[in-house]
């Protein structure tokens, strides 16, 4: 009740301090008049309105020079949705280059010109900064979709789309840019110079949009459209982070048990809390005397992850069901639901657990778990913070079994499926956890970034290593290699012979070992020393 109480509290002073950071933030009115002076900003307008305007023209001659389409209506309609659909999605890609570069060097170009100090020396606090600079960008992206609007209502005017889904995909596209400004703007706060800024912030909403792709290419096929109708119902709400998202989710809803939301609403909510999730790790950095900010962080995750997975696993279970009246299992989905679940947490593990010193501000070894410091970045309060947050994720997972009635047409044989998955995937985040205490130690916790970096690299070797050995010194099988990769081996035995008596114990026991390996690594690297020096025993 305590941490419910706190998190509750941090969101009402957030909710106020919306208003102190957009209506008397001196930070966007100084942004927002630069950029209206500087005569690049007309010549980018000029440049990526002309742009469009050559694309809908060249798409409309596209359109009405194949003459066979023209005579019949169900051809006109689908030759006009085509119109639609390349015009918008030229429109999605150009925003998608321009917005990263508008928040890319804001931080880093203050830096560089040595007027970061004099900023925070101010009563500007490092989330009123950071809010600034991303709103600012943000205006200027909404100004240029609203320049390319006329364009765009030619599709209406031709029958294309209605113009409600047109105004719907806007909003999708603006939520979604606010996201990808948020990736490049804490990328701005780690870089060192501008140059690099602008390439890693590009590499990061790159590797984000492909994610989110691959969610949005599972949408689009049939395999999950069969169940309730492409265009209805949209089964991946964490996609709508992805501007192109646009093209498939404007006219859908999404399946929340006892309401229909439609997806604009859903994408524009999630992208709001991504982003205030971004700015905390970014004011993190640039505030970092500011005491409020890791606890404001982790209270965020507290509440984003089971959020995050109801949200996952709702819609899905919707349109299809784990189990049916008899008990038959989708492999597939489960499959799915698991790594949608449980990737995020993974990787949270790995980028927890490590420590050591952050820029001036050193960071001891105090012990392997303190509850009382599971709000600080002590190393003490990784694994308290850990703990609850997957006692957390496991409560949000199976109370969306029980809302959408899956949970009772369990049997005997999905429990313990369950139950050994909990088990195993509990002992891999805690080996996750290990490793990266162990790294810390070993670099005598003299860097932080030095010790995720061993930790992702270690983490990596050791899934990837056997595989790579199998593939160089025996005979190549015809499976995919990610379904040879260890971690994955004893989950699909379980997956393909679930029914099985021997199935459950062999999983089990693949977690326990896991998780005893990873305690040990904890145990050894959990000894207090003292004046804050860190050694193993």
């Amino acid at each position: 009740m305590a941490v419910l109480r706190a998190a509750l509290h941090d969101w009402r002073k957030y909710l106020v301090g919306i208003f102190t950071q957009l209506l008397a933030n001196p930070v966007i009115g100084r942004e927002l008049r630069v950029r209206v002076r500087l005569g690049r900003g007309y010549l980018l307008q000029a440049a990526y309105l002309a742009f469009m305007i050559l694309i809908v023209a060249l798409s409309y001659e596209w359109v009405v020079s194949d003459e066979s389409n023209l005579s019949n209506p169900v051809q006109i309609q689908n030759a006009l949705k085509g119109f639609y659909y390349i015009v918008l999605g030229t429109l999605i890609a150009l925003i998608v280059l321009i917005a990263p570069a508008l928040t890319a060097n804001a931080i880093s170009l203050e830096r560089e010109r040595k007027t970061i100090d004099l900023l925070l020396a101010t009563p500007l606090t490092a989330r009123h900064l950071l809010t600034g600079k991303l709103v600012a960008s943000f205006a200027f992206i909404v100004l240029l979709l609203a320049l390319t609007l006329p364009v765009n209502a030619v599709s209406v005017l031709l029958g294309g789309v209605s113009f409600g889904d047109l105004l719907r995909a806007y909003v999708i596209v603006a939520s979604g840019s606010l996201a990808l400004c948020s990736i490049a703007l804490f990328t701005s706060v780690y870089a060192r110079n501008s140059t690099m800024a602008v390439l890693w912030s590009y590499l990061r909403v790159g590797a984000f949009l492909f994610l989110t792709l691959i969610l949005l290419l599972l949408q689009s096929v049939t395999f999950f459209g069969a169940g309730g109708g492409a265009g209805v119902n949209f089964y991946f709400p964490v996609a709508l982070l992805n501007p192109f998202s646009a093209l498939l989710a404007a006219d859908t809803t999404v399946d929340l048990i006892r309401w229909q939301v439609p997806s604009w609403m859903v994408g524009a909510v999630i992208c709001l809390l991504f982003t205030r999730l971004v700015l905390t790790c970014a004011a993190r950095k640039v505030g970092l005397y500011d005491k409020e900010v890791m606890p404001s962080l982790r209270r965020q995750l507290l509440v984003l992850l089971p959020a995050y997975v109801m949200l996952t696993t709702i819609p899905l279970l919707r349109i299809r069901p784990i189990a049916g009246g008899v008990g038959v299992v989708d492999l597939s989905v489960v499959i799915l639901l698991i790594i949608l679940n449980v990737a995020p947490f993974l990787a949270l593990a790995g980028w927890i657990a490590p420590f050591g010193k952050d820029d001036d501000k050193a960071c001891p070894n105090d012990g392997v778990f303190h509850l009382s410091k599971m709000f600080t970045a002590a190393p003490s309060g990784a694994l308290p913070f850990l703990l609850t947050a997957w006692l957390l994720t496991i409560g949000a997972f199976l109370l969306s079994l029980y809302w959408t009635g899956t949970l009772a047409a369990f049997d005997v044989f999905l429990w313990e499926f369950t139950i050994t998955t909990i088990v195993y995937f509990t002992g891999l985040w805690i080996f996750f956890w290990g490793i990266g205490r162990y790294c810390s130690v070993l670099l005598k916790g003299n860097s932080l970034v030095g010790a995720r970096a061993l930790t992702l690299g270690v983490i990596s070797a050791i899934v990837t290593l056997p595989i790579i050995i199998h593939l160089l010194l025996f005979a190549y099988d015809g499976r995919s290699p990610a379904l040879s990769l260890w971690i994955f081996t004893p989950f699909i035995a379980m997956t393909e012979d679930f029914r099985s008596s021997g199935t459950a114990a062999r999983f089990f026991f693949w977690g326990a070992a896991l998780l005893t390996i990873g305690a040990l690594l904890g145990m050894l690297t959990g000894k207090r020393t003292e004046r804050g020096a860190i050694s193993l025993q």
